[in-house]
């Protein structure tokens, strides 16, 4: 009986993934030195007035001038059309409209209006290069980007460390982030291997907690990812060997093709047959959906503990399941943002509020939403950080990295921090959160608080 169920929940997982995938410091002080001894007066000098010390030169901010009449514009690139578009859907472009109004409505850029140029590149990294290879060339030319996917992040890097142009980059591959060191492209969420490591950190504090029954006390993590680089952007020489040394086995990684059609069958059966007691997923969207209906299908669930990397814990993967999204009950989750339930963080609430005012339907009140509004502020408090240090009229990609990094951190209405201190280039906290059904829903629940994740950055080359 319970064989048969399990069945019924794979048919209605894969009938759904289907529909889904057709649907388009300060300096240290001087010591103190001692002055050489003099001959005491025989009279006293006559005591001055005391004047007051002079202020203190203000700092310029070149802002407050107003740019009222100059247009500044955000740009970005991404797949809206073509195979993987449902990937990310187009939550993330109501996103930037909303947020963008927002910031207009209230001021601007230090007055100049802002407008959005968004160019689809079907996620094709030829034509995330041939895009970016355009806009180059405007007057002028930008002075950041938005990306999506890895394979923007590792086709652009060496573009943009030329241009000195920063990459706001959803595709968190270690490479294109810290190899060269000092590049220009900066995570919204940490390195996949980081994510790993930290998830590794998890398992070892919580193995007594969390193991399956009859599990054991050695720790086999199994890694099933898409097929290039962002599947097998979580196992790196570096997290492996964090890895060992925390005593935790990691088998070979499975990889699947990135369709809908996949088989996840073989790869995960041979995960199991190797020993896995933990199966971690490196996909996103109808690949996670794929992945928890094939190990329910196979009777793996509850011999395992289930985790993924942060794209794993979103809406848009209950969407897929449709019926089904109960299979996701008890599967973890890397976590580097505050969450639509986070109600009183202020880019969550102002993110609701635009999300609500569009009256958008309730599947795309996901991540991308959600960070993608709340990283315009964080854009726009570093370009107003940029013209107040050097004036817009020397506002180019090198001043805006220069400004971004006179920062240090920068915040996204507290739903997420970009961080640009010294080498660093993406992002080393995360909370962990668990799907929980509540006997209505699936909820995303906070099992492990913000930590700092173990870094596994790749040498530089």
């Amino acid at each position: 009986m319970r064989k048969l169920f399990y069945t019924l929940i794979s048919l209605l997982i894969l009938a759904s993934v289907v529909l889904s995938a057709c649907q388009p410091a300060a300096t240290d002080a001087p010591e103190p030195t001692t002055p050489p001894p003099t001959t005491a007066p025989t009279e006293a000098p006559p005591e001055e007035e005391p004047t007051e010390a002079p202020p203190e030169e203000p700092m310029v901010r070149y802002c407050d001038d107003g740019l009222e009449g100059e247009t500044i514009y955000f740009y970005t690139q991404a797949g809206l059309t073509g195979a993987l578009s449902t990937i990310l859907g187009t939550s993330f472009v109501n996103a930037l409209n909303d947020s963008i109004a927002e910031v207009n409505a209230t001021g601007g850029v230090c007055g100049a209006e802002v407008k959005l140029i968004l160019t689809d590149t079907q996620y094709d990294p030829e034509q995330e290069v041939a895009t970016y290879q355009i806009h180059r060339g405007d007057t002028p030319p930008p002075v950041s980007i938005a990306t999506y996917g890895s394979g923007a992040s590792i086709a652009l890097a060496p573009l943009l460390n030329e241009d000195k142009v920063t990459n706001f980059a959803a595709g968190l591959n270690a490479q294109a982030f810290y190899v060269p060191r000092n590049g220009y492209t900066v995570g919204v969420a940490p390195i996949y291997s980081d994510q790993f490591a930290g998830f590794m950190d998890f398992l070892v504090a919580n193995w007594a907690d969390i193991k399956p029954e009859g599990a054991g006390d050695e720790i086999v993590v199994g890694v099933a990812g898409w097929e290039g680089p962002f599947g097998a952007g979580a196992t790196t020489t570096e997290s492996l060997a964090y890895a060992e040394s925390l005593g935790v086995t990691v088998l070979p990684l499975e990889t699947y093709g990135l369709s809908a059609e996949a088989d996840l069958v073989t790869p995960l059966q041979s995960l199991a047959l190797q020993g896995a007691n933990v199966y971690y997923n490196q996909a996103l969207g109808f690949g996670t959906a794929q992945f928890i209906g094939t190990l329910r299908a196979l009777e793996l669930w509850d011999t395992a503990v289930i985790g993924g990397n942060v794209w794993s814990m979103n809406t848009d993967v209950l969407t897929v399941l449709g019926e089904s999204a109960v299979a996701m009950n008890d599967m973890y989750g890397m976590f580097p943002w505050n969450w639509w339930n986070d109600t009183d963080v202020e880019g969550v609430q102002m993110a609701t509020a635009a999300f609500e005012a569009g009256g958008y339907p309730a599947a795309d009140k996901g991540v991308s939403y959600l960070t993608s509004y709340a990283g315009t502020f964080a854009w726009r408090d570093i370009l107003e950080h940029a013209i107040d240090m050097f004036g817009y009229e020397n506002l180019n990609g090198d001043t805006f990295f220069q400004a971004f990094q006179d920062l240090g951190t920068v915040s996204a209405l507290g739903v997420f921090e970009y961080d640009v201190r010294g080498e660093t280039r993406s992002p080393r906290q995360s909370q962990i959160r668990q799907a929980q059904f509540d006997g209505a829903t699936i909820q995303f629940v906070k099992v492990q608080d913000w930590t700092e994740l173990p870094d596994t950055t790749p040498p530089a080359e």
